[in-house]
């Protein structure tokens, strides 16, 4: 019975371990640059300047391009 409770209380601090680790990982995914633009998606071979552009568009800001290989919009 204590090894379970033992597993029980590992297992549970690992868990709160790792969520408070991760606690700034959604911070970083948004990069807001000195041109009041928003960068968020990374640029790739299938997700290229005409798909940050649309997409930028889509979420009403005025133009779209990959910059530093991240997608960035401009307000």
């Amino acid at each position: 019975m204590n090894i379970t409770k033992a597993y029980v209380i590992i297992f549970l601090v690992v868990i709160l371990t790792n969520s408070l680790s991760n606690s700034n990982g959604l911070a970083s995914s948004v990069i807001e640059t000195s041109k009041n633009d928003v960068c968020f998606v990374p640029c790739t071979i299938r997700y290229g300047t005409f798909e940050c552009f649309h997409d930028c568009i889509l979420k009403l800001y005025r133009d779209g391009n990959c910059v530093h290989g991240r997608c960035c919009c401009t307000k």
